[in-house]
């Protein structure tokens, strides 16, 4: 109060941020008895006196005004059209993630039917693979068809209660026949061989669960998220060619109202569902290349957002993504291991590691930072050009491609990584 009229008819008041200001006291009364008067109430109801001798009342607190309760989905729908912003809260329960009660009380997060109900249906299950499919050509990574066999494979298993044929585990002595007996059944090693390494059903297969395999393993979690950021890219990818689809329509002819499916945010809530699934598989199994696919997708996924800048959680997800993949071995080349990987499993690993240092590289120059990985850090040989269609897991040889600017050549990823 320095400086200031000390007046006991006066009132400080003082702000939030530190300013004050001095207000005469009758200019408050007359202020809080004209409004109490516009309501219709009495003043001396809801006035505390000051002075009892003035016998001039004034109201301490206004009434609270009464908010009108907001949806969880209007807030959802302003979370998600507001600056591209993403959906914060989970998008799945977690309930999805477990198993039917009769897995036990100690069953861990897994992939159930439930939770693949989460991903989308046809058609726009086929549009995003679609356009997934497309960008994967200007980013090549990994086996796009193997993948895409393994995604139909999710949805096969699902549609089968998401539950193999299979009651009761298997006996030592069924799974050494299993192990050691399996090459004299025809055609039983490689296709067991490539559901193991989760290939999916060969071509042609049935869709029903009696045609399933009884010792077929189930979806990994990690997978699910690669899946779920796989659909995410093809989503987002989908809606902005959507304009230009538009364009080419008659003037006249009114746009068909989108699906419920393509409302803003779709693409949103599929990357926060690989998001949950790779942080519950984390917490529940080792890494596996599947978890390396799913952190490449993410960063691509943040990288088409169409920001001007890198958002701020692509450089420290590079930096995991970077310290898993020297965790894994990635850095060090398959064939200083013989006899550990097949020809797929190796390929796959030199795709995934150089495909790491081409983000490291990338990403830490937009930042103005040096990268993680130094050239003299790494063993692992540069991946062959190979056909896409035609490698698969069962592959004994290379399939060289017809032409290198065929759209099955792997011929950019090479040029990529140089």
């Amino acid at each position: 109060m320095a400086g200031l009229p000390c007046n006991d008819r006066a009132l400080l008041a003082q702000g939030t941020s530190g300013s004050s200001v001095v207000i005469n006291l009758e200019d408050v009364v007359s202020l809080w008895l004209n409004e109490l008067e516009d309501e219709g109430s009495d003043p001396r109801a809801h006035a505390s006196p000051i002075r009892p001798s003035s016998g001039v009342s004034v109201k301490l607190e206004p009434t609270a005004a009464a908010i009108p309760p907001t949806s969880t989905f209007s807030l959802m729908s302003q979370a998600s059209s507001s600056c591209g912003t993403r959906i914060l809260h989970p998008p799945a329960q977690y309930d999805a993630f477990l198993p039917p009660p009769s897995a036990g009380p100690s069953a861990v997060p897994q992939v159930t039917a439930a939770l693949v109900a989460y991903l989308p249906a046809e058609p726009e299950r086929s549009r995003y693979l679609k356009a997934f499919r497309e960008t994967m050509l200007l980013h090549p990574c990994f086996n796009v068809p193997n993948f895409e066999q393994r995604i139909a494979a999710i949805f096969t298993w699902a549609e089968g209660g998401g539950t193999s044929q299979r009651t009761a585990p298997m006996s030592k002595v069924e799974l050494a026949r299993d192990i050691f007996l399996s090459s004299a059944k025809p055609n039983a090693s490689s296709a067991k061989k490539d559901q193991a390494r989760g290939a999916g059903p060969p071509p042609g297969a049935g869709g029903g669960g009696g045609g399933t395999d009884r010792n077929a393993p189930k979806p990994t979690l990690s997978f699910f998220a690669a899946a779920s950021a796989a659909f995410a890219l093809g989503a987002m990818v989908a809606r902005d060619e959507e304009p230009d689809q538009a364009g080419l329509s008659p003037p006249s002819a009114a746009p068909p109202p989108p699906p419920p499916s393509d409302r803003v945010g779709t693409s949103a809530t599929l990357f926060a569902l690989s998001e949950q699934a790779l942080q519950l598989s984390e917490k529940t199994a080792a890494y596996d290349p599947d978890s390396i696919i799913s952190m490449i997708l993410q960063v691509l996924f943040m990288l088409h957002e169409g920001q001007m800048s890198v958002a701020q959680n692509v450089f420290p997800l590079v930096g995991k993504l970077v310290n898993v993949a020297r965790m894994m071995g990635l850095a060090i080349d398959p064939d200083e291991f013989p006899g550990t990987y097949s020809l797929f499993e190796a390929e796959t690993r030199r795709r995934l590691w150089w495909d790491v240092f081409y983000y490291d590289l990338f990403v830490a120059d937009c930042m103005g930072q040096p990268p993680l990985i130094a050239d003299n850090t790494h063993t692992t040989r540069l991946p062959a050009d190979v056909d896409e269609e035609k490698f698969t897991p069962s592959s004994t040889s290379l399939p060289t491609p017809d032409s290198a600017e065929s759209d099955t050549s792997s011929a950019y990823f090479g040029l990529k990584c140089r």
